[in-house]
């Protein structure tokens, strides 16, 4: 099924993350609330959301309707500013549309941080607080992380700044020690299958996306948006198929094409993670639904690694995605031959 991704300036809850808003909340209340924070966490892992849910509450703590909690009535004139991207005490940074690429810009530019630095030198509106939410601070190019150091050196009163990232390790050290950190860890399965099934996933998608997503509920629930099922189904047909020398002809055409381009990414991550939970599996001793008992990690650590490079090269050479996936097969096929224990 298909559901309806909520921008996550306008989600109103945030699923599995109580006891990580009891404690911010706490530190909010008590008047110690850095003006920098890095919200750490893989993609899809509910970073933005929490970004947004903070932004409310430092904007308009009055509407806030519990003491534990980032929770505001989506009728509140902010929770509606902000979801219409309206607010103006908010200002957020990211990559920008380029109209004659028809696509995002690759990096986020010091331009926009020079006007974020403006924005944040500006009084407030309403006379309260200032936040800025940078979307990622991964995609900040050096010299729009170098901008946004000085900002951070001198922060004007009364700012936030809210800075998401997947590699937070990457990250200028000078910006990272100037920041306070609050990491969103991954989610057992289970927490995240429920979370999509609160979303309105049937239970068979759900236990199926919430197995390959790693603990990320964002990223779960993008995938049932969109072609991931189809793309998880296609990439374990795939592996089995490998196994058993079957023909794969009809998976190609699953992934080629335009109406595969939006299959390929979720196949491909599929396929590298499913064997690498083999590996580990095998290495433990416990079984693995989709490789045969007696396969040894090496094995599959061996197909991973085969795998993994010729992805790399063939997407940096453009090649053909059915002559890639083929080769796929061939390297997988090879490295588990003759392997087991």
């Amino acid at each position: 099924m298909e559901n309806e991704l909520i921008h996550p300036n306008s989600r109103a809850n945030q699923f599995g993350r109580t006891e990580l808003e009891r404690k911010l909340r706490a530190t909010m209340d008590e008047g110690v609330f850095s003006h920098g924070w890095i919200i750490a966490g893989p993609e899809g892992s509910g970073k933005a959301t929490l970004a947004y849910r903070i932004a409310r509450a430092a904007l308009d703590p009055d509407a806030l309707v519990s003491a534990d909690s980032f929770d505001m009535p989506e009728t509140s004139r902010t929770f509606r500013q902000i979801s219409a991207h309206a607010h103006p005490d908010l200002f957020v940074a990211e990559r920008l549309w380029d109209e004659k690429k028809a696509k995002f810009q690759s990096e986020i530019t010091v331009e926009t941080v020079r006007k974020l630095t403006s924005f944040l030198g500006r009084t407030a509106s309403g006379g309260g607080a200032r936040v800025a939410i940078v979307d990622t601070a991964d995609d900040l190019n050096r010299n729009a992380a170098n901008a946004l150091l000085k900002v951070l050196e001198e922060p004007p009163r009364d700012t936030l700044l809210l800075l998401l990232s997947s590699a937070p390790g990457r990250l200028l050290p000078t910006i990272r020690s100037r920041c306070r950190r609050v990491e969103l860890p991954e989610m057992p399965d289970d927490a995240v299958k429920d979370f999509l099934i609160s979303e309105g996933v049937d239970d068979t998608t759900a236990s199926s996306v919430a197995s390959f997503a790693h603990g990320r509920p964002g990223y779960a629930l993008t995938l049932t948006a969109g072609d991931g099922v189809d793309a998880i189904g296609l990439a374990n047909a795939f592996l089995k198929a490998t196994q058993s020398n079957s023909d794969i002809s009809k998976i190609i055409s699953g992934v080629t094409g335009k109406a595969g381009e939006g299959r390929w990414p979720v196949f491909r991550d599929t396929v590298l993670s499913t064997i690498s939970d083999g590996a580990r599996s095998a290495a433990l001793g416990t079984p693995h639904k989709m490789f045969p008992e007696n396969i040894s990690a090496g094995a599959l650590l061996e197909g991973w690694e085969n795998l993994s490079r010729l992805v790399v090269r063939g997407e940096a050479v453009n090649l053909d995605r059915g002559q890639l996936i083929m080769a796929m097969a061939h390297d997988l096929r090879s490295s588990m031959r003759g392997s087991r224990v």
